[in-house]
């Protein structure tokens, strides 16, 4: 019987950059430092800062805006670097401003700047995606005021059920602005408690907000395991389920541009040290972790990190046969065609001809299979696929052969697709 396996999307480790925190026009990191310095005196005087709170002493240096044209300037960089991923709008950043109404207090077209930006030059490569409300206090969705409970605080054990209207909320606002996103990221640890829930939240959200039966979220980071592509709330044969993006790295970017920033931390200068090294090493997708913050504040620290994080990665794979830049969404509709699809081998009595069978509710692109076998020919519903003799060559629609084996890719459509191997 013909031996069959899902390879990773064209041969390649799936590399991808999260960008958290990143809001329309307000710096997130300003406003949350003064928001919880003022909370915790409310509430818990006599206890000591923690977290990014331990930077209050640094507002008065601290910028509160991060201008549209520093979001150009960095998305047209990772544009030409070919750099891809998940890129944060909070909606209702700290409750400063609806992204959909405006933010007193800042110039009316910075917003219309920076919600151009984010479309024109951002889309193209970041999925875009709420990081729930505020990313500070819970809001009352009643009355749209601030309660004192905050997101990442008393939500990372969230009321059940009010989880659905609420990411449905955060969802909505980025529609009302042409956003339709593609999932959402969990404000710190909203959520954690109760992930069974909260992913059926965010997939009930999905379908009622923009009809999207296979979104994606982002909550774990993992530095001491390997990362996988947990996929949840199956519903095979309706096509909806929900991938669970985890970040294989600490945000060693500079998070609010006073914190840890070593790119020696994610991949040393010999390539040989670091976290990504044992990710890579492992064929694992590879994501990594950056607050907005870090990318402009403090002489853009976060930005010069990440440059020389992308020329060692560079210099890791520097024929692009190792890797290769997925948005979030890709990676998660990947890693569900590969868990969720049909591949079945047809016995033939001829044994020069192999038929492999796949049916299917989950899409994908790049979608890469290998047999133990080497074909001369090879098609896919009828169309041959192109050979090319090195991996450098290797995309969809074509097959590559070595070793006594065969490696073919192609776009993985919904239903049923027959395969046929020449020998």
């Amino acid at each position: 019987m013909l031996d069959i396996k899902i390879c990773n999307p064209l041969l390649r480790i799936p590399l991808s950059l999260i960008i958290d925190d990143s809001c329309p026009v307000i710096n997130k990191a300003y406003y949350w430092i003064q928001q919880r310095h003022d909370w915790r005196i409310r509430h818990r005087p006599n206890t000591q800062p923690s977290g990014w709170e331990v930077h209050y002493n640094k507002l008065s240096s601290m910028p509160n805006t991060i201008p549209a044209d520093f979001t150009a300037k960095w998305g047209e960089w990772c544009g030409e670097q070919g750099i891809k991923g998940k890129f944060s709008i909070v909606p209702f950043p700290a409750g400063i401003g609806r992204v959909d109404r405006g933010f007193k207090g800042f110039p009316e077209d910075e917003l219309e700047k920076w919600l151009q930006v984010a479309k024109e030059v951002i889309w193209n490569n970041f999925d875009l995606t709420p990081e729930m409300l505020t990313h500070t206090h819970v809001v009352d969705l009643d009355t749209w005021q601030l309660t004192e409970a905050w997101e990442q605080g008393e939500w990372v054990d969230p009321p059940v059920d009010k989880l659905t209207e609420y990411i449905t909320a955060a969802m909505q606002l980025l529609k009302n602005v042409g956003i339709p996103c593609e999932g959402v990221t969990s404000p710190g640890a909203f959520g954690k408690q109760k992930e069974e829930a909260y992913s059926r939240a965010i997939l009930d959200a999905a379908l009622h907000v923009n009809n999207n039966p296979r979104p994606f979220y982002f909550l774990w980071l993992i530095h001491d395991q390997l990362p996988d592509v947990p996929i949840w709330q199956v519903e095979k044969d309706k096509g909806r389920a929900i991938a669970s993006i985890v970040s294989c790295a600490g945000d060693w970017f500079g998070a609010t541009g006073y914190d840890t920033a070593n790119a020696d931390l994610f991949i040393t200068e010999d390539l040989e040290s670091g976290r990504l090294p044992v990710v890579l090493a492992a064929e694992r997708p590879c994501v990594l972790v950056g607050h907005w913050p870090c990318f402009y504040v403090n002489d853009e620290i976060g930005f010069q990190v990440l440059k020389i994080v992308k020329q060692r990665l560079d210099a890791y794979d520097p024929d692009g046969t190792k890797t290769i830049w997925m948005k979030n969404s890709e990676i998660g509709h990947y890693w569900m065609a590969r868990r969720l699809s049909n591949v079945q081998p047809i016995p033939t009595d001829r044994q020069a001809e192999q038929t492999i069978h796949i049916e299917t509710q989950f899409p994908t692109t790049n979608f890469t299979l290998s047999t133990d076998t080497v074909a001369n020919r090879i098609q896919v519903n009828g169309l041959d696929l192109k050979q090319v003799q090195s991996r450098r060559d290797f995309r969809s629609g074509t097959y590559l052969t070595g070793a006594g084996k065969t490696y073919f890719a192609f776009e993985l459509n919904q239903g049923q697709t027959t395969i046929f191997l020449l020998q």
